[in-house]
């Protein structure tokens, strides 16, 4: 699991302050949740070079609209570095992308504008998103996707990660994310 100390000391040598997606059994001591979630919180936290994270009592300097700002800039740098590996169907039919990266930001990259855009011009409008950890992003179409078969491997990420998200499910589209759904068979 990800180092958990609560922290308002200054930011120290590889140190940086980001908004991160996490599940609420993290309990950071401030937090929010993404709309519809009833386990999904976005929360303010440092990531030092080792990729530790230390939950903030409060965000920094300029508050949440600063730090949510600065993070969904960074973390579409980081969606514009990363090349998703698209599933195809046995007659060449896209039917999912998976994003993995080093990075604790990249489940912070959903929120960001260029996502929608870059996944609809593959799946359509509207986007089924599954995060089971912070560095592991799973995009579906909303319509005829694969997600039912992948709803196993998808719990065995969150399980296995040392950084876990979620198992709900969101829906990506012009109106926003929302929570739509989740793969845990006990929160039904």
């Amino acid at each position: 699991m990800s180092a958990i100390l609560l922290s308002t000391k200054a930011l120290g040598a590889g140190e940086s302050e980001l908004l991160l997606l996490g599940g609420s059994s993290l309990q950071p001591p401030v937090k929010r949740y993404l709309p519809g979630a009833r386990r999904t919180i976005l929360f303010p936290s440092t990531v030092d070079s080792y990729g530790l994270t230390t939950p903030l009592l409060r965000p920094g300097k300029g508050g949440w609209k600063t730090l949510t700002g600065d993070s969904l800039e960074r973390a579409a740098l980081l969606l514009a570095r990363t090349d998703p590996n698209l599933i195809r169907d046995s007659r060449g039919v896209l039917e999912m992308a998976v994003l993995t990266t080093d990075s604790a930001l990249l489940a912070t990259a959903v929120m960001s504008k260029g996502f929608l855009s870059k996944f609809s011009a593959l799946f359509g409008p509207e986007l089924i998103l599954a995060i089971p950890a912070r560095n592991k992003v799973y995009v579906f179409p909303k319509l005829a996707n694969r997600l039912p078969a992948m709803k196993q491997i998808i719990r065995d990420d969150f399980l296995i990660s040392p950084a876990p998200v979620s198992l709900e499910l969101f829906e990506l589209s012009a109106k926003g994310l929302r929570t739509v759904g989740t793969l845990d068979p006990d929160d039904r």
